[in-house]
């Protein structure tokens, strides 16, 4: 197939808009596409070898881009649906979210359906996280239940995503476009009117413009106000009252009373039913953009994995989806691209920019053996990479999850909210009937009861904590600090004693020489430690064998050599002894005494019967470690050392950091009973940790924090996860949270505040609706403003 020759999209065979051409090279032919959506699926379809499926005479081009069909397919939803022992769970993609209340509406709705486990609504993206027990609900039903709710629901991907935020944003500025261009017109009409009514005009001219403000009102009520006549609908459906109904409400009452007393030869007044709407747009409009603003550093995370890679079979390429690859599969990556999994280099090197995962700013060389991640870029070499893990499962993928988790779950203080907004809604009908019959059925008393319903505001409320959480949570992660939701940036701003863990965490978890000790020849020392520790595990050979190798000095490897746990190594044919002084004791060696050194580790060494010398190793600090503590001791913490290694060893780093109080030596049982003597004191601990012995201790904590390279069991546990190796992110993560709980109680008293002073104002008589649909829409502009101040807070 030529590019002269294709008729339409390769993929759907739909008519291609010039505007939306995507075309792709294979086979030294070009194949054009309507949309990306339709690229990706060719890609899959030829990646998987099943290129047949366009020659097939049944094949029935259709509009591929509805991908979920009406009816909702239960097969077809299941392949989006993952198990876990926590049940079965799926992402979903909301359209016809709108405000807080939506969000309010689908969790609580969801929740109370039998088999519904959990569902939560992230603000930034309409991402659904719903989690059921597959034997009480079926899926098929439930995404039934919630398009009866008036919210249409798609499986999540990437591409839906963008695409939902797209046509959401194109359907905002159309509409309100629309409201905009007809308002002006109707300010016109109803200016003369205001003119006549003071100055006097002749019912003929009165009856026209009037009929003409009618005409311009009409497209703004019904076409650009159609979102919140259409959510209303379903409010009074489901007897679930929302922000919608409120607005509706308000806007045709206005409208209808107007249309009334054009008949009837009174007082119009479609400038206010068309100004309600308008106005309100514009802040859907505001919100739109500053919630894209919020999610933009999710965004720029999950899009630093490509998604289409070069897969090598048989030494044939071929482009394919990134989330067909599968371990063991072989890709090519060229000069320039980022990596889309992680994966080990099995040919070539090059190198390697890894400064969206540790934050490293210069690049790193990469050979043949060494492992990389997905989202880091290749720089200068063409590499062969093995995959090790799918794409979902890639270390940017896992954090990707994170953030959004944390983004979902929700800090304890907006329980507050969320019960007001229960009765919100309800209080306010209520409110807006008592003021209509409070000033009498005319127009004075239809227009203050309207400005109540139009100036109340459960949307500042529901964002009040999900914005905050969601702008700060992005923003931590742009920086390497993952907290698991709203409810631990809420404890995190409340801690008041940090504990931590010795090895790997304070120190680097890589022992490094510190003295070589040799009798006669200390070159000679050298080469047989290297022969003997090569190929050996253990974190002192590592260390060994790191510092000789700096030095310049090689030696062979030997082959049969004997580990004896806890002692040392030993080849035999060599007579090669190395290990502790006890070891070498017991094998008929000599060992000269020495002064014990509790801070170091000592590796001794023997040739054919002679002692060599002994190697020191220590692990010392991390180079930012000092810093960082007197960071968090200038912010009033209370830093405690619990550790499991030798008296001496931890009394010597804590001296070195600053740390008044360690406990040592301490089994993981001990250390948890410490973190439990504490909380019973009454204090809020936070715990950090990278081994398996810390897992139980992190579980007990308040908060626990783990940093990147830790044991999978302590990253799991953790509340706190540093994704890059450096520990002053540990404070500048405690000042995120704390800022982050002063802007929640600030956006909270806000938006009491305004409900608290604007509907009494309302009620009385006091508030045209005009100023009530502004003052309405800067409510909620306001406490999204307010949120995006997180994202000034300056770097580490």
């Amino acid at each position: 197939m030529t590019k002269a020759e294709q008729q339409g999209c390769a993929h759907c065979g739909l008519p291609i808009p010039t505007a939306e051409l995507v075309t792709e090279v294979a086979a030294d032919q070009e194949f054009r596409f309507c949309c990306r959506g339709c690229r990706g699926a060719w890609l899959i379809i030829r990646g998987a070898g099943l290129e047949r499926f366009y020659t097939r005479t049944d094949l029935q081009h259709g509009p591929i881009r509805e991908t979920h069909p009406p009816q909702f397919d239960a097969t077809y939803l299941l392949n989006f649906v993952s198990t876990s022992p926590a049940g079965a769970e799926i992402s979903l993609i909301i359209d016809g979210i709108r405000c807080a209340s939506c969000i309010w509406l689908i969790e609580r709705y969801m929740q109370q359906l039998p088999g519904v486990l959990a569902a939560r609504v992230n603000f930034a993206t309409h991402r659904l996280l719903l989690r059921f027990d597959a034997d009480l609900a079926e899926i098929a039903d439930l995404c039934r239940i919630l398009s009866r709710l008036g919210y249409l629901p798609r499986p999540y991907s990437q591409d839906e995503l963008r695409s939902s935020m797209e046509n959401e944003r194109r359907s905002l500025l159309l509409r309100f476009g629309t409201a905009v261009f007809l308002s002006m017109q109707l300010m016109g009409f109803s200016i003369a009117l205001y003119a006549g009514y003071f100055k006097g005009i002749d019912p003929q001219t009165r009856q026209l413009l009037q009929t003409l403000a009618a005409l311009v009102t009409t497209p703004v009520v019904f076409y650009s106000g159609f979102p919140f006549l259409r959510g209303a609908w379903f409010a009074l459906r489901n007897f679930s009252p929302n922000m919608d109904l409120l607005i509706a409400i308000g806007s045709l009452s206005a409208y209808g009373y107007s249309i009334f007393a054009l008949v009837s030869g009174r007082e119009v007044y479609f400038d206010t039913a068309a100004m309600i709407v308008t106005l309100i747009l514009a802040g859907r409009l505001f919100e739109n953009s500053a919630r894209h603003r919020a999610s933009a550093g999710l965004d720029r995370l999950l899009q630093l994995s490509p998604p289409i890679a070069t897969r090598l079979i048989d030494g044939q390429s071929t482009r394919v989806d990134s989330r067909l690859l599968e371990p063991g599969d072989h890709i090519l990556i060229a000069p320039g691209d980022r990596f889309p999994v992680d994966g080990l280099i099995i040919s070539g090197d090059s190198e390697v920019d890894e400064a969206a995962v540790n934050g490293e700013s210069l690049p790193v060389f990469r050979q043949t053996g060494d492992s990389v991640k997905a989202g880091t870029q290749n720089l200068n070499g063409t590499l062969c990479l093995q995959v090790e893990a799918k794409a979902a499962d890639s270390f940017i993928a896992r954090i990707g999850r994170m953030v959004e988790q944390a983004q979902i779950r929700k800090a304890p203080i907006q329980n507050l909210a969320d019960r007001i907004s229960g009765i919100f809604i309800p209080s306010v009908l209520s409110i807006a009937v008592a003021t209509f019959l409070y000033w009498g059925a005319d127009q004075n008393g239809l227009l203050n009861a309207i400005t109540v319903m139009v100036v109340a505001c459960p949307c500042a409320l529901g964002l009040a904590t999900p914005t905050a959480v969601m702008v700060a949570t992005g923003r931590a992660a742009e920086e390497g600090v993952l907290f698991r939701g709203g409810d631990t940036l809420e404890a995190v701003a409340n801690l008041d004693i940090l504990a931590f863990d010795k090895t790997g965490t304070l120190t680097e978890g890589r022992p490094q020489v510190v003295a070589i000790k040799a009798v006669n020849d200390q070159a000679e020392l050298l080469r047989c430690a290297l022969q003997l520790e090569t190929g050996s595990r253990h974190p002192l050979a590592e260390g060994i064998c790191s510092e000789i190798r700096t030095r310049g000095l090689s030696a062979p490897q030997l082959e049969n050599i004997q580990q004896i746990p806890g002692k040392g190594l030993l080849a035999q044919a060599e007579q090669l002894i190395g290990g502790s002084a006890d070891f070498l004791l017991e094998q008929g060696i000599p060992v000269p005494a020495i002064q014990a050194d509790t801070t170091t580790s000592e590796v001794h060494f023997a040739k054919e019967g002679h002692y060599l010398g002994s190697i020191s190793l220590q692990d010392i600090a991390r180079n930012e470690a000092a810093e960082a503590l007197s960071f968090l001791d200038q912010q009033g913490y209370s830093c405690l050392l619990l550790s499991g290694d030798r008296p001496g060893s931890v009394e010597n780093l804590a001296k070195h950091l600053g740390i008044q109080r360690w406990l040592a030596p301490l089994t993981p049982e001990l250390k948890t009973q410490e973190v439990e003597r504490l909380k019973e004191m009454g204090h809020r601990v936070l715990m950090t940790g990278d081994g398996i012995n810390d897992a139980p201790a992190l579980a007990t904590a308040t908060v626990s924090c783990s940093i990147v390279g830790s044991s999978d069991i302590a990253m799991e546990q953790a509340d706190l996860l540093l994704t890059r190796p450096n520990l002053l992110l540990l404070p500048w993560a405690l000042v995120t949270a704390q800022k982050s709980m002063s802007i929640i109680r600030q956006n909270l008293f806000w938006a009491f505040s305004y409900n608290l002073i604007a509907i009494p104002l309302a009620a009385s008589g006091n508030l045209l609706p005009v100023y009530g649909a502004a003052a309405m829409a800067l409510s909620s502009i306001g406490v999204l403003l307010n949120s995006l101040r997180l994202k000034r807070i300056p770097s580490p």
